[in-house]
């Protein structure tokens, strides 16, 4: 009876034993298995630049800004081989003005090593003027053609929204250049869709926001508005407030300023009723515009009060009021560039609304359209060209 018992003692310490190296081996296993798989993971991560993790918004976007005008630059230039003679041209400036948009974007943001692009043509582009089919109908390269086109100015509006709404978050420069772009881009398309006869959606809506509301007193002293200007100035951070409220104040006394000269030469002109009645809806417009950006002076915390209606005009002017508007009206798309830099939030949106409308109404009918407008700037004069 004593041998099973003194067996059984041997055995047990070597079971024990095995069961020990066995566990332990497992666990090497496990431990392996799971190096492996944080390996893979590292290596698939590795694959990527590890500098785009570490780009800001506003690199992001100029990037992306500046691979997308690179496509649709050379999408426009090869519409222009197969486009009647009007049309062909206006294409041609479209890939003029989106390879300078590219330039001026180069060295903003580290272009990706694999930038996407929102959009591909899915048919060969014709290279020759398409001929109409039989009893004058559009033939087949005319129709591909109308389809191209419609592709193209889809992906150029949807380009301008993108950049619009880019530049309501990025930082100052980049900001005032992506609303620039952005504004070109949309001008662009409405002056294709006028030639073409293509339908486009409605206008980009840049901020995303209420551009007419104010909302400044969240950000005032003691959560009120009005107070006095170097009040907000002391304490506002440094660089940031007093800015905007420059800008601000150069906006509003240019709209209110450029109303006043209309009434100006309403008095002294006498022009015709035909170039009377515009005038004076320039009066209107500008006032109502001026208005506006009086009551933007509360996101800085100061008043919301117009300044007095007295402004200084240059002696050309009162020799020759009708040559000297035009003038005036050059001024603006500079203005609201600026104002885009300098402010952020609501007040950023809405300088962004009225940028785009000025640009629009300055260029869409004219012979060119800058590549941004509003911006001095051109590729050659930039140190990363």
């Amino acid at each position: 009876m004593d041998t099973p018992l003194q067996k059984a003692g041997t055995e047990l310490p070597r079971a024990r034993t095995r069961g020990r190296r066995r566990a332990a081996a497992r666990r090497v296993v496990l431990f392996l298995a799971l190096g492996s798989v944080v390996l893979s993971f590292g290596l698939i991560a590795g694959k990527g630049d590890a500098a785009d993790h570490t780009r800001s918004f506003s690199q992001i976007a100029s990037a992306q800004a500046r691979s997308e005008a690179r496509a649709l630059a050379a999408e426009a230039q090869a519409l222009a081989g197969g486009a009647p003679d009007g049309t062909a041209a206006e294409f041609q400036l479209h890939a003029e003005g989106l390879r300078t948009q590219a330039a001026l974007l180069a060295g903003t943001g580290r272009e990706p090593a694999a930038a996407p692009t929102r959009h591909s043509y899915v048919e060969t582009l014709a290279t020759s003027r398409p001929e109409a089919g039989p009893g004058g109908k559009p033939g087949p390269d005319a129709e591909r053609q109308q389809r191209n086109t419609e592709r193209y100015l889809e992906a150029l509006w949807e380009s301008a929204e993108a950049n619009l709404h880019a530049a309501w978050r990025a930082d100052a420069g980049t900001a005032r250049l992506l609303a620039a772009t952005g504004s070109a881009q949309q001008i662009w398309a409405l002056r294709l869709a006028d030639l073409s006869g293509v339908e486009l959606p409605a206008g980009p809506d840049a901020a995303g926001t209420d551009a007419a509301g104010t909302g400044g007193s969240a950000n005032c002293p003691g959560g009120k508005t009005g107070d006095r200007p170097e009040t907000a100035a002391a304490t506002a951070a440094p660089g940031d407030r007093p800015d905007a409220a420059a800008a601000l104040k150069t906006v509003i006394d240019a709209e209110l300023g450029t109303a006043y000269a209309y009434e100006v030469a309403l008095a002294q002109a006498e022009p015709s009723p035909e170039v009377a009645g515009a005038w004076r809806k320039q009066v209107t417009d500008h006032k109502a515009t001026g208005t506006d950006a009086v009551a933007h002076l509360s996101n800085l915390c100061l008043p919301a009060v117009a300044p007095v209606a007295a402004y200084r005009l240059d002696p050309d002017f009162l020799r020759d009021p009708a040559a000297s508007l035009p003038a005036m009206e050059e001024q603006f798309p500079a203005v609201y560039a600026d104002l885009v830099a300098l402010s952020d939030g609501n007040l950023r949106g809405w300088a962004i609304d009225r940028l785009t409308a000025v640009s629009t109404e300055r260029y869409r009918t004219a012979d060119t359209v800058p590549a941004a407008p509003g911006l001095d700037a051109v590729p050659d004069d930039l140190p990363w060209n």
